[in-house]
């Protein structure tokens, strides 16, 4: 009698785990993607659109006994070899063109104006990046919220080492003020080539240059400040989704 028992829990223990790799499976085959690659151009690079597959092994390991449940699923990142983590290299020059996503970069001078274009952004629901050389970022780190939309431009090894002592790792380098490849790479910091850099005309200038993935420079001035509401506008009617230069180049 204990035999038949024991025999027909061990059926069914086995029953349920066929269940559960299978929904794994199931739910694997809907759900995992490849690698998109991006390209490489004379300018840089343009980044591709990483994959992601379930890890079968370790989802079963987690449901065993228990049943299929999606948030016991694991994952892993199927990363595309144009990635920001394998081309500290290469300059990038714009993120993938499979989401409708732009990022927009302030670059910060006279620190007379920022302010009032993040809070414009922010009434739209947009997220503005800030580009700032050491000076800049040092004066004004105290005001700023959100330290993750912050990039580097310098000149020098010693200028990037005092950035890293206020935002660690956590930037990207820009060639703004000086080809900075080789110092950044060391730090193991991507570098962003400024090729969409605009000093006036703000809303003509997007209009001419905007496409998915695209990453625009904003002069910090008086001009491109009173356009900034109507540019957020045009922007979003266009489908595009503003977004901050680590969500863009992710």
């Amino acid at each position: 009698m204990f035999s038949f028992y024991y025999t027909d829990k061990v059926t069914k223990i086995s029953e349920q785990n066929n269940v559960i790799m299978a929904s794994i499976n199931d739910y694997a085959i809907k759900h995992d993607s490849k690698c998109i690659e991006g390209s490489i151009t004379e300018d840089g690079v343009i980044l591709g659109l990483s994959g992601i597959s379930v890890n079968k092994n370790k989802s079963y390991s987690n449901m065993k006994g228990i049943g299929f449940d999606e948030k016991l699923i694991e994952y892993n990142n199927e990363e595309c070899i144009l990635s920001t983590n394998n081309n500290y290299d290469k300059y990038i020059v714009a993120g993938n063109s499979y989401n409708n996503n732009v990022s927009l970069i302030i670059d910060v001078n006279s620190g007379k104006y920022f302010s009032k274009m993040l809070k414009i952004a922010e009434t739209k629901e947009a997220i503005i990046n800030l580009l700032f050389n050491y000076e800049m970022l040092n004066k004004h780190i105290e005001s700023i919220s959100n330290h993750n939309n912050i990039l580097f431009k310098g000149k020098n090894k010693d200028e990037l080492n005092d950035y890293i002592k206020i935002l660690h790792d956590e930037f990207y380098c820009t060639n703004r003020e000086s080809d900075v490849i080789d110092i950044c790479k060391n730090k193991k910091l991507n570098s962003i080539n400024v090729i969409n850099y605009i000093d006036k005309n703000l809303l003509l200038n997007i209009k001419k240059i905007l496409n998915k993935g695209s990453i625009i420079f904003i002069k910090e001035n008086e001009f491109n400040m009173n356009e900034l509401s109507s540019t957020i506008n045009y922007i979003k009617s266009r489908g595009y989704n503003i977004v901050s230069i680590t969500e863009l180049l992710s």
